[in-house]
């Protein structure tokens, strides 16, 4: 840090501060960043998935590293994998012990898509625990977290280094990353999504691809301090072929 030059650093920071960010209203923004300066933003609606890992620093921690980094290599790759497939995707990425998601939600079945992902995932999830408990190897839970809001959206870094993010500005994300630690915690079903997102997914149709005893149940939520909704939601096929197919 000897060669940090705090007289430029302030200047720099009086800079942005005084220069103007033109918000643009947008209906839907896609995964190549067209568009996104240093100097613009976008508000739009944004949907959010988080997958998290329960008591991951007890498992990191009492397992055996090795095997630890290949459990862990071959979940988050076949995460990711599913997470790409829906073409509404806007950033992939690991955050932690998390795997996450951000979306471009103009329609409410873009939510409805981003449901039916995490009950394939949900389902997913019991595949890859058989597949680990057949090898007596350890297991773990996950929770899943959905958010949905109107976001401002942001390009930040520093211009010239390479090293750029999108920052999120709304509720979308905070909302499903803190709602993925509630998942499969305290009785509460894995998969957890925000009122904003339960609201524009009640035309949901669970139909016969999907298999849940109870299929969505309000929750109080500790970490929003507000009811938010869960489910135990499974794609019916697959887990059919986990329960009764797989050796």
């Amino acid at each position: 840090m000897s060669n940090f030059n705090y007289e430029e650093s302030r200047k720099r920071i009086e800079e942005i501060l005084n220069s103007k960010t033109q918000i643009e209203e947008v209906d839907s923004i896609s995964n190549d960043e067209d568009g996104f300066t240093y100097e613009n933003g976008v508000r739009t609606w944004v949907g959010a998935m988080f997958i998290d890992i329960r008591n991951s620093t007890d498992y990191f921690k009492y397992n055996n590293p090795e095997k630890v980094a290949r459990i862990m290599r071959a979940f988050t790759s076949e995460i990711i994998g599913i997470l790409k497939q829906n073409e509404k995707y806007v950033q992939i990425g690991i955050r932690g012990d998390c795997v996450y998601a951000i979306y471009s939600t103009p329609k409410k079945d873009d939510l409805n898509n981003i449901l039916s992902d995490a009950c394939f995932i949900n389902t997913f999830q019991k595949m890859f625990q058989k597949i680990l408990k057949t090898k007596g190897w350890p297991t773990f839970e996950i929770g899943i977290g959905l958010g949905a809001s109107k976001d401002l959206v942001i390009k930040a870094g520093k211009k010239g280094t390479g090293i750029n993010d999108n920052i999120w500005i709304g509720d979308a994300v905070i909302d499903a990353s803190k709602l993925s630690n509630e998942g499969n915690t305290n009785g509460i079903d894995p998969i957890v999504m925000d009122s904003c997102f339960y609201e524009n997914i009640k035309d949901f149709d669970a139909n016969d691809k999907f298999r849940n005893s109870h299929y969505i149940s309000r929750v109080q939520s500790k970490k929003l301090n507000e009811y938010v909704y869960c489910s135990d939601m499974v794609i019916k096929d697959f887990e059919t072929w986990v329960i009764e197919r797989m050796k």
